[in-house]
C-alpha cells in the first residue's frame, strides 16, 4: 500500500486503527512499522507517531538515479541472455494491466502495474542481488502526486507507451535502445517529481 501510494503522504499511522485493519498485535505492527522507517516508507516525527513521507521529504533525484544504475543493468543482463519470447509474456500482461486500470480511471491499480512492469522487467535479468536491490531503491517513486485528473490521464498513457516500446526493445535484444528509452523514461518521471515539489 505505501510503495503504490495507496496511503496518502504526511498520514498518521495511528496503531490501534491499523493494528485492527491489519489483524495484527499491536508490537507486531510497531516492529513491522520500525522496519518501514529503515526502509524509508514510513518517517517517525519528533511528536511520536509514525507518518507516510510527504513529496518534499524523500530525496527523489537520488531514489531515481539509483533506479536508473539498477535498471540498465538489469536491461544489459536481460539482453544477453538471449530469452525466448515466452519469457516476456508476464511483462507483457502487466501492460495489458495497466491499460486496463487507466481506462478504468484506478489509479492506484495503476500505480501498482507501473511498479509491477519495472519489477518484472528487472526479473528478467536473473540476477536475485540486483532483484533485491531494486525492491529497496523502487519503494518512494509511486508516492501519488498532486495532479489533475487529465494531467494523470495523459501522464497515464504516455507511461503505457513508454513501457511497451522499452519492452519491445529488450525483446529484440537491443540493449542500446532499450537502455536510452528507459533512463529517458526513468528521467521524465524525475522531472515530474521535480515540477510538483
Amino acid at each position: 500500500m505505501l510503495i503504490c501510494g495507496q496511503i496518502p503522504p504526511g498520514t498518521r499511522l495511528r496503531e490501534v486503527e491499523w493494528s485492527e485493519k491489519l489483524g495484527v498485535q499491536r508490537a507486531a505492527l510497531r516492529e513491522a512499522m520500525v522496519l518501514l522507517v529503515h526502509d524509508g516508507l514510513l518517517l517517525r516525527r519528533p511528536s511520536g507517531g509514525f507518518f507516510t513521507p510527504r513529496l518534499d521529504e524523500i530525496d527523489t533525484d537520488c531514489i531515481v538515479d539509483a533506479r536508473i544504475v539498477l535498471e540498465v543493468g538489469g536491461v544489459k543482463l536481460t539482453c544477453q541472455r538471449n530469452l525466448p519470447s515466452a519469457a516476456f509474456q508476464p511483462v507483457e500482461n502487466v501492460c495489458d494491466m495497466m491499460e486496463r486500470c487507466h481506462e478504468a480511471g484506478m489509479a492506484s491499480g495503476f500505480a501498482e502495474a507501473d511498479f509491477l512492469f519495472h519489477q518484472k522487467l528487472l526479473e528478467l535479468s536473473g540476477n536475485s542481488s540486483l532483484i533485491q536491490m531494486f525492491s529497496h531503491s523502487a519503494q518512494l517513486i509511486f508516492v501519488v502526486a498532486p495532479v489533475t485528473g487529465e494531467q494523470r490521464r495523459q501522464a497515464e498513457l504516455s507511461t503505457i507507451r513508454d513501457h511497451r516500446n522499452i519492452l519491445s526493445l529488450v525483446q529484440a535484444g537491443d540493449a542500446d535502445q532499450a537502455i536510452a528509452s528507459l533512463e529517458k523514461h526513468l528521467l521524465a518521471t524525475k522531472a515530474g517529481l521535480k515540477a510538483i515539489r
